[in-house]
């Protein structure tokens, strides 16, 4: 009978197996991290953090910055995994399909890509954000090189 209650209490949940070196968000839980979770708009998320030590497939040790001041062993409900842009899921839509509207980058693309001092915590939408101005850059790169190459032939 206890098999199958485990079994129904089970289904859903999914089996994260984090090694140390990993990179992973953690949840600032109210409660542990009152100073940090003073109001709503807040963030939610804070990382990402490195994993130094796995203490068993529940408790994890993080490479946490001492103005935390709490204990670096956390819960894995506390902590998910950090994906990087290249490791993220593909979208379920495509860009520049027919018959839909498309932006207009190419403002963007021309914009001042000075470097921004950041202040505060790397959430989740900051991260994206950074990756978004890199792979603009890049872009920005490798259309400069192309028209470079072509000038001089």
């Amino acid at each position: 009978m206890n098999e199958r209650y485990r079994e129904a209490g089970n289904k859903g949940r999914k089996k994260i197996n984090l090694e140390p070196d990993d990179l992973v968000w953690l949840h600032l839980r109210k409660d542990r991290f009152p100073d940090l979770r003073k109001s709503k708009l807040m963030p939610r998320a804070d990382g990402p953090f490195k994993i130094i030590e796995k203490i068993n497939d529940n408790a994890y040790k993080l490479e946490l910055h001492l103005e935390f001041g709490v204990s670096p062993t956390f819960n894995i409900a506390d902590l998910k995994p950090y994906l990087r842009e290249e490791d993220e899921l593909e979208s379920r839509t495509t860009p520049l399909q027919e018959g839909e509207d498309d932006e207009d980058i190419s403002p963007m693309l021309t914009s001042d890509t000075t470097s921004v001092v950041m202040h505060g915590p790397l959430t989740r939408a900051r991260a994206r954000q950074l990756n978004q101005q890199e792979r603009n850059m890049k872009a920005m790169g490798t259309s400069k090189g192309e028209e470079d190459s072509k000038g001089g032939v």
